[in-house]
């Protein structure tokens, strides 16, 4: 059995062979031809015309004007654009250049409609009119998951990937930036109509939320989604996998906010953090680990080589064997 094929088993909620490590089970493309973050342009300007700039995460810029001040005007300011015109065979030619058919082909979909709505106008704006006029909100989120939507139908269609990862970090890390109430009236209708169309164009539905954001899971279920990502530990992922276990797969469950995720972390804190996943969530499938091991450089996941993911790999394969949950 591939990796491929063991991540699978815990994506349609089942128990797989082993627990898989993300790192070797999973190819997350989609990040420089869907140019949701302008880094398929050469001056960094996203499909919307944001200006972004590239550190170590791309950010759009916070020196140039935001396109939108006031939500009443969006229909005027924003000008949509449309996938079907893009060149999907050079998308498809890019992102899957270095793709291992051995392992599952997450399309990584950044900007949902929050994320968007704060790209045209700042957090600061974006969050007063969710205040202010909650109903034009939901008009613009209505508009952007219609681009979603073409997005989704490309990639089906084209791309072919296992997995659709939809992103809308919609929480801090101590809860939604806005009431759950004012998630549903703007964004749960629309949410459901990416979710829905995800599955109708034959792929798996990963809901990408960093932060707590379990004051809407329910909603969450409600609307269709199979897979938590990066399902920080700051939410109830035991209850959550509890509860849900045979219809929503976690994948992530590493604590990077306590201190295993601190830059100088010892390696015993490490190793006892890579135990801790395996016992809490390795027993029960439907779960993927992902050690969000940072750098503390802008809170940037280091997905290069280094010495603590070295050690957590090293005690999570060992400790994994020793329960019975590693590959044979």
């Amino acid at each position: 059995m591939t990796e491929r094929e063991n991540a699978l088993i815990a994506y349609r909620h089942q128990k797989p062979e082993w627990i898989p490590l993300t790192y070797d089970a999973v190819q997350e493309v989609g990040f420089v031809c869907g140019n949701e973050c302008g880094l398929g342009s050469p001056d960094l300007k996203d499909v919307f015309g944001v200006q972004w700039i590239i550190k170590k995460d791309p950010t759009p810029d916070p020196h140039c004007p935001v396109m939108l001040e006031e939500i009443e005007d969006w229909e005027d300011v924003i000008k949509f654009p449309h996938p079907r015109e893009w060149d999907w065979d050079k998308i498809r030619e890019t992102e899957l250049a270095e793709y291992d058919p051995n392992r599952v082909l997450v399309w990584f979909c950044e900007q949902g409609m929050f994320d968007r709505m704060t790209t045209f106008g700042g957090f600061e704006n974006a969050l007063c009119w969710l205040l202010e006029d909650p109903e034009e909100c939901k008009r613009l989120a209505s508009k952007i998951a219609d681009y979603k939507i073409e997005l989704i139908e490309c990639v089906g269609e084209y791309i072919k990937p296992d997995v659709f990862m939809y992103t809308d970090d919609v929480a801090t890390a101590k809860g939604l930036f806005m009431s759950p109430d004012t998630w549903r009236e703007v964004f749960k209708e629309d949410h459901a109509r990416i979710i829905a169309a995800i599955k109708e164009n034959g792929m798996i539905a990963e809901q990408h939320t960093c932060g707590k954001c379990d004051d809407i899971m329910d909603d969450y279920m409600e609307n269709g989604i199979e897979c938590f990502f990066p399902a920080q530990v700051v939410n109830d992922l035991k209850g959550i996998q509890k509860k849900y276990g045979d219809r929503l797969t976690i994948r992530g469950g590493y604590d990077s906010q306590g201190p295993a995720g601190d830059i100088e972390a010892p390696d015993d804190v490490i190793q006892a953090e890579a135990r801790r996943m395996i016992d809490d969530y390795g027993e029960e499938g439907s779960f993927i680990a992902m050690p969000m091991i940072m750098d503390g450089t802008l809170n940037w996941t280091v997905y290069e080589p280094s010495h603590r993911q070295k050690v957590f790999y090293d005690e999570f394969y060992r400790y994994a064997k020793e329960k019975g949950l590693a590959q044979a």
